[in-house]
């Protein structure tokens, strides 16, 4: 028999109206995705009690079981607001007439817990077809550079799979829009108001530390639970003055207390409405930055440094957030 063909993998998500339950009368959100990786965490428990010979195991029974999934995507601007929401949870407001702006914050809701929704991950590898139900977002890592595609890698938390030789309900063949992928060039950094052009490759990572919890009674997770968002990121600067902001002068932005507003935009040169391009934009109104270091690797001298977004008030839709993201496309619907 010959090898299955990774190309004709492909990856659907649907929202679950019940956490860990699959809707069978939804339709998938096809998404591209480069480096899936569906991992099953079964663990085993080790019969180590003595019988009076010079071992250790005697025998293995199965524990507790989740798995996880994680999947490297291109930022398409109508597509991965999809993969913002399952970190943030927040409602979509939608606002203009085309193209449609989708402003998209943090889930502050103590009476569910906080806890974005979950998803169905439907998964199809060129060989077999895999359902994974209770997936909670765990991760949402975004890098640029000025030379490469921006990416996003998300990472989810779930239930145990179950796997099929033919396409289970709801699977479906692919539907996947025409939009292009946004090439990290095209990015802009707004840090206090001013842009800064001199940044040659960066990441923001959103965190919510999700684990599986188990109780008694099931092998598998009770939920997938997520914690509270933390976000932080870095950025490669050329130093292109002798007054760089992070590192030099009294008032290094570094090595102050200086939270700074930080807006980092994701624009498609490709697609627009109404002259308008598409876009994704992450803003932190409270930004500190922090330790930073010169290199001299390259015939040039660089800076790296790191931050970490405050929570405020500004980006939360109640309490506090330290992020919130808005994304221009041609979708009319919230997601």
């Amino acid at each position: 028999m010959a090898a299955y063909l990774v190309a004709n993998s492909y990856l659907g998500i649907l929202p679950e109206a019940t956490r860990g339950v699959l809707n069978t009368g939804g339709t998938p959100v096809y998404i591209p995705v480069t480096s899936p990786q569906i991992t099953p965490n079964q663990t085993f428990l080790r019969d180590q009690a003595l019988r009076g010979s010079p071992v250790t195991v005697y025998d293995q029974v199965q524990g507790v079981r989740h798995d996880e999934y994680d999947g490297k995507f291109y930022l398409f601007a109508d597509t991965f607001p999809y993969l913002i929401k399952s970190v943030l949870g927040g409602t979509d407001t939608v606002s203009g007439s085309g193209p449609y702006t989708h402003n998209m914050k943090l889930l502050n809701n103590a009476s569910i817990g906080s806890q974005p929704e979950s998803f169905s991950i439907l998964d199809f590898d060129g060989a077999n077809y895999f359902t994974i139900l209770g997936a909670q977002a765990d991760s949402l890592d975004i890098t640029f550079g000025a030379e490469a595609a921006a990416e996003g890698t998300v990472k989810f938390f779930a239930n145990p799979y179950t796997s099929a030789t033919t396409a289970p309900t709801p699977f479906s063949a692919p539907s996947l829009s025409a939009v292009h992928m946004i090439p990290a060039w095209d990015t802009t950094i707004t840090v206090g108001g001013t842009v800064y052009n001199y940044i040659s490759d960066g990441q923001l990572t959103l965190s919510r530390k999700t684990a599986p919890i188990f109780t008694m009674g099931a092998q598998a997770p009770y939920v997938n639970f997520a914690g509270p968002l933390e976000v932080s990121g870095k950025f490669t600067a050329v130093v292109n003055s002798q007054s760089d902001p992070w590192s030099t002068g009294s008032g290094a932005a570094a090595l102050t207390r200086d939270p700074e507003s930080l807006v980092i935009t994701f624009t498609d040169p490709n697609d627009s409405q109404s002259a308008t391009q598409y876009s994704i934009s992450f803003t932190m109104t409270s930004a500190q930055f922090q330790n930073v270091k010169r290199t001299r690797g390259k015939s040039y001298t660089e800076v790296e440094v790191e931050f970490v977004a405050n929570a405020d008030s500004t980006d939360a839709t109640s309490g506090y957030s330290p992020i919130q993201a808005n994304v221009v496309n041609a979708t009319s619907t919230a997601y």
